[in-house]
Order: structure tokens, then sequence, then C-alpha cells
């Protein structure tokens, strides 16, 4: 299988004489801290008893990725936006690739991505399933939101008048040659049991009802890690995707009549796990990556926390490393639910959100506002950091950014990605560029 599609989903890009970014004055290396008081709890059985009704409800109805993205019913286009992600390309030139979402999905006020992560960190060799996919989280600001200039705030409205919230989605994308250039949404689902004991789901919300942020994911084996801000993160199973019944836009879960629905999606994956901190334990976690270096014993998850300004960043901008074990969880000690860092940091840098990680090397995607001026004037900022050689780096980045995702290359001769994408209505692209270029 090949690196990249052809056709529409190869976009090559000429350069257009623009000066070449070069990167700013280096900055400080993070500060190193104390990993020890980093802990989480991990749980895989909080669930159970609400996965096992939904198997027995939904008996056969089990899918599997390839079936998922056999059925994909959306059509990505060559990359858009231009303006969007124009210093990638000003320092990457045809070495930029990506993709933009189908019309109403670039457009759309009510859904806004953030996390992302591929198929390149879930398993060695990059396919999953046989498929070789980037997967993006989105959040649902409320239905009926509409546009309020080219960066809308959140909805100045009652959460009364913008019910129902529909939580998260999951948007799978092929990127393979082999494979159609389709993508499809999944609705990401909390089980729990009804009033009469039967398996059923809700949205996944945070505990004032607004939509979980999905700032961050991770694909690690079979499981995809979401962060949940002060929670921690949201563990799915990509082996546990059930289909579900269309038609009814406005419901979810259970119906009266048996029937199963989630908003008019076709597909829901329902949480299986949570990871919690634990003790004194207050990290923030605003964006995750998986780190797959070469060295399977130092995988980890790297959590970072968004910081608004320079005050909060000097104490509240921190990333930390758990360990990933053999079996796509989190590496536990003795007690089997105990997990605790294997390295920490303080980096001082504001509105992270996101990091990307392989090996010892850290790319950091800032955000920079929206509101007045030019696009180009709120172009945000990749910072590298190398905790090997200490050596720091800072570039101009895309409009919108939101997380990172490395794209390791083992086999094919290919350079490595970063990959990224922008978050504002009719300027959202997925974007990626040669690790080397930004190093």
């Amino acid at each position: 299988m090949r690196f990249r599609p052809v056709g529409a989903a190869l976009t090559v890009l000429a350069v257009t004489g623009a000066a070449l970014a070069v990167p700013a004055p280096a900055l400080a290396a993070p500060a190193t801290l104390n990993p020890a008081g980093f802990t989480l709890d991990q749980d895989f059985t909080a669930f159970d008893p609400a996965l096992s009704a939904l198997d027995t409800a939904l008996a056969g109805r089990r899918r599997t990725v390839p079936q998922v993205m056999d059925a994909a019913n959306r059509d990505r286009t060559a990359l858009c936006n231009q303006s969007t992600w124009q210093a990638l390309r000003d320092r990457s030139g045809a070495d930029t690739i990506g993709f933009c979402w189908n019309d109403g999905d670039d457009a759309t006020a009510q859904w806004y991505p953030q996390g992302l992560t591929t198929t390149r960190e879930a398993v060695d060799g990059g396919h999953y399933a046989g498929r070789q996919l980037v997967a993006s989280a989105a959040y649902h600001k409320g239905t009926g939101v509409t546009l309020d200039g080219r960066c809308p705030r959140d909805p100045e409205v009652p959460q009364s008048a913008r019910l129902p919230i529909k939580g998260v989605r999951l948007s799978l994308v092929d990127w393979d040659a082999d494979f159609a250039n389709t993508y499809r949404h999944l609705l990401l689902v909390e089980p729990t049991l009804d009033s009469a004991g039967r398996g059923t789901y809700k949205p996944l919300l945070s505990s004032n009802g607004e939509a979980l942020h999905a700032g961050g994911i991770g694909w690690y084996g079979r499981h995809l890690y979401v962060a949940d801000t002060r929670g921690g993160f949201r563990v799915f199973d990509f082996e546990r995707i059930y289909e579900v019944s269309t038609g009814l836009a406005g419901a979810v879960g259970r119906q009266s009549d048996g029937s199963y629905h989630a908003f008019d999606y076709r597909y829901v994956m329902p949480q299986v796990g949570r990871v919690r901190p634990t003790g004194s334990n207050d990290l923030r976690f605003s964006f995750l990556t998986v780190d797959r270096g070469p060295a399977a014993a130092n995988r980890a998850l790297v959590v970072g926390e968004y910081a608004e300004d320079a005050a909060t960043a000097a104490t509240a901008s921190r990333l930390v490393r758990f360990p990933l074990g053999a079996d796509s969880k989190l590496t536990t000690g003795a007690d089997g639910r105990t997990v605790t860092a294997t390295a920490a940091w303080n980096t001082g840098y504001r509105q992270m959100q996101g990091v990307a990680a392989y090996n010892g090397r850290y790319w950091f995607g800032s955000s920079n506002g929206c509101r007045g001026g030019t696009v180009a004037s709120h172009f945000g900022t990749l910072r590298h950091w190398n905790s090997a050689t200490g050596r720091t780096a800072s570039y101009t980045w895309a409009f919108g950014p939101e997380d990172l995702s490395y794209w390791y290359d083992p086999t094919e001769g290919v350079a490595d990605y970063l990959w990224t994408q922008t978050e504002y209505a009719n300027h959202r692209v997925v974007v990626a560029v040669p690790q080397a270029d930004w190093d």
C-alpha cells in the first residue's frame, strides 16, 4: 500500500517565490519537573455492565474499521483554504500534503475540529486492519448554531436554546491510494443503563452539560484516548463499533420502540475505559499525542496543558509522559491500576493547542487568536525541542491550528511528516509537512 493517494488526494504545490520562513531566535527549553507527582487511576471495568447489555441489545451489529470505511459516505477534497496554511507552504513547498473536508463540514458552525491522530501512531507499519487512516475529533457547539464572523466564539445564548448538544464525533479518513478518497463520521458515546437496566448511551459531555472539548486524541493499538480537560482520558475501542438506526435526527440512545439512534449517525463507539488523575495531580489534560518511538519500552502518551497568557504559562504549561504497554493500555504498577509519569516538564509556552513527539523530539503548536486583521496576522507558532540535545526553534505555523500528530514512515523511504488541522469554519484543512523542514 502506498504512502499517499493519487489523483485528487495528492496535492502538489508550486512554490510561489515567497521568502522561505526562517526560525525565530532560539527560545528557552522546557524546565524539568519531578514526574512522581503525576499519577493516574486506570479503570477498564467501570462500563462493563452497560457494554454487556449493549452487546446483547445490538447483537450482530458490531462492525470493524474496514466495514465502516467501506461504507464511508463523504468525499474529502484536495487542499483548499490556502491562506490558512500559507506559512507551511512557504517553508515546505510542494512537499506540503493534505486534504479538505466537504463543503458542509468545512463551513459548519456546529462542529469544531480539535484532536488529530493517525494509524501511524497506532500500529507498527501504520495500517490498522489493512487501512491507513487519519482520525479527527470534533466537538459540538449545539444545534442551530450559526456563524458570527470568521471565527465565532462560544454561542452567547442559553444552553437550552442549543439543545441537543451532540458531544464528540470522530471522523475516519482514508489516506491510501488503494482506497477511495472518502471519510465517515462516528459518534463517540458514554455507555450506561437505563432505569430498567437496559443498555443505552449518551453523548460525551462535560460536567456543565457542554460537549467534551476533545482537544487531543491518540490512537494506540486498538484504543483511542481522548483528552478530558479535568478528568484525564476517555478510552474507546476500535474493536467495539456498533451500527445503529438512522432517521431520527434529534434522538440518541435506546428509544421506546427498542431501536438505537445517534443523532442520525450510523455508527457509535462507546467508551470502554477511563483514566483519571489521582492524589495531588492537578494536570489539565488539554491535548495529547502518542510517542511511538523505535523502542517499545519508551512509548508513551504525552499530555500537555493550554495556558492563556504568559503569566499562567510560567507555571501551568506542563508536558507529561505516561508509559504505554504492549496491550495498548497505559502501564500500571503492581495494583494493576496506578499509572505514574516517567517524565515531566514545564514548557513556558502559551496557547499551546497540540504536541507531536517522537524519540525525544517534540513539536508544540500554538494558536494566535483570530479576530481583526488578516489571516496572516493571526498565524500560529510551531516550536521544536530536542530533549537530547537541548536545541529549540520556533516557526510561523497555520491559522487556527489544533492538535498535532507524528507520521512515522518505517518502510517506504518517504520522510516522516507532521500532521495538524485547523478549526475555524471556512478555513479548515488537515495538512502535513516533512518534519525535517521543521526540526
